[in-house]
């Protein structure tokens, strides 16, 4: 069987708005809401015409027609990931994810809001010269001894037209078009926790249930985060280069700049680490980017315990994730010989 990793860019990419466009995505009914734009763009010189359309048949015929073309056809295809600039006020300070941000009164839809923060972070406004995919499932902003805080709904897009450079605002250091293999590659070779190549960002367990006493640090408290330990969230390492990188000149910064404390970074001179729901994201899209479905996520956006105080607990909570990842999977999946199979 062919591997993932060398299917063409291409065929993913139509693989992906089929199932988007066949497939209904899951809603979180939340009154706090957010929305990002995953933007995938091809690697061409010459961006060949598209024929935007109403309905979804004719965006599917055209899109069909776009990705066909001789100077597409074999083309790479990159995915666009930001780091956020250090703001004090920013739970998600110093993160790597995509551009987005919360609901405003101004907004009448997730998909207006996802275009617009990118609009107001990058300067690329996502209503020319781009085609709307459609929607991955909402994502819970879940937090520890706080329930569920948000939900973010993530809004596909692919690039149609030659677009100008990227105009970072203050609210990013920087951004990054990331190779789409990268990620794709990770459905056959997925991060295993504590392995050789296992990164982490940790969060010490009782800070998150004590956040108050976390600065004055009463001896029960230090007790309490000896014997628990940490959580550990697994990182998906994403190579990066400058040509394909902007960085925010205004602020200096660049991506090894921003960092949360001297133990946790979100980056280094060559990789972002992607972790959280950024990490279920990009783990969807991929799983919605091919037909016959991986053994598992590319990277478990589970947190681990330390393993060697709580190697039995995470042994149960990997093996409840492998059978609920397999079970939630929204894609219809085939077991036919085919390795694309088209839904019209």
């Amino acid at each position: 069987m062919e591997s993932k990793a060398d299917v063409a860019h291409v065929e993913c990419v139509a693989q992906l708005a089929r199932h988007l466009a066949s497939v209904p995505h899951v809603h979180i009914a939340h009154p706090r809401r957010s929305a990002v734009a995953i933007v995938i763009r091809l690697v061409i010189s010459t961006y060949p015409p598209y024929t935007p359309a109403q309905t979804p048949e004719a965006t599917m015929q055209s899109l069909h027609a776009f990705l066909n073309h001789p100077l597409v056809s074999s083309s790479q295809a990159q995915v666009l990931f930001i780091q956020r600039a250090q703001h004090s006020r920013d739970p998600w300070s110093g993160n790597i994810g995509f551009p987005g941000g919360k609901h405003e009164l101004c907004d009448t839809s997730d998909q207006d809001t996802a275009e617009r923060e990118t609009r107001e972070e990058l300067g690329l406004d996502l209503t020319k010269g781009f085609v709307h995919l459609g929607q991955l499932d909402d994502v819970a902003v879940y937090l520890l001894g706080q329930g569920t805080r948000m939900a973010v709904s993530p809004h596909v897009y692919l690039q149609t037209q030659e677009q100008s450079e990227l105009c970072v605002s203050d609210e990013v250091a920087s951004a990054h078009w990331i190779d789409f293999s990268c990620m794709v590659q990770r459905a056959e070779r997925p991060v295993r926790p504590f392995s050789r190549e296992y990164k982490s960002i940790g969060a010490n367990i009782a800070a998150r249930i004590f956040p108050k006493y976390a600065l004055t640090l009463p001896w029960w408290f230090r007790i309490a985060s000896v014997g628990l330990g940490n959580l550990h969230y697994t990182v998906l390492p994403l190579p990066y280069t400058a040509e394909h990188s902007v960085t925010n000149k205004v602020l200096e910064a660049g991506p090894n700049c921003v960092r949360v404390s001297d133990h946790v970074r979100f980056a280094s001179d060559t990789e972002l680490y992607l972790w959280g729901i950024s990490l279920c994201m990009v783990s969807e899209l991929v799983d919605m980017s091919l037909p016959i479905a991986p053994n598992r996520s590319v990277a478990s956006p589970w947190p681990q315990l330390g393993s060697w105080l709580w190697t039995d607990i995470n042994w149960v909570v990997n093996t409840v994730h492998r059978v609920m990842w397999s079970t939630q999977r929204r894609k219809p999946y085939t077991t036919s010989n085919d390795f694309f199979v088209s839904y019209f």
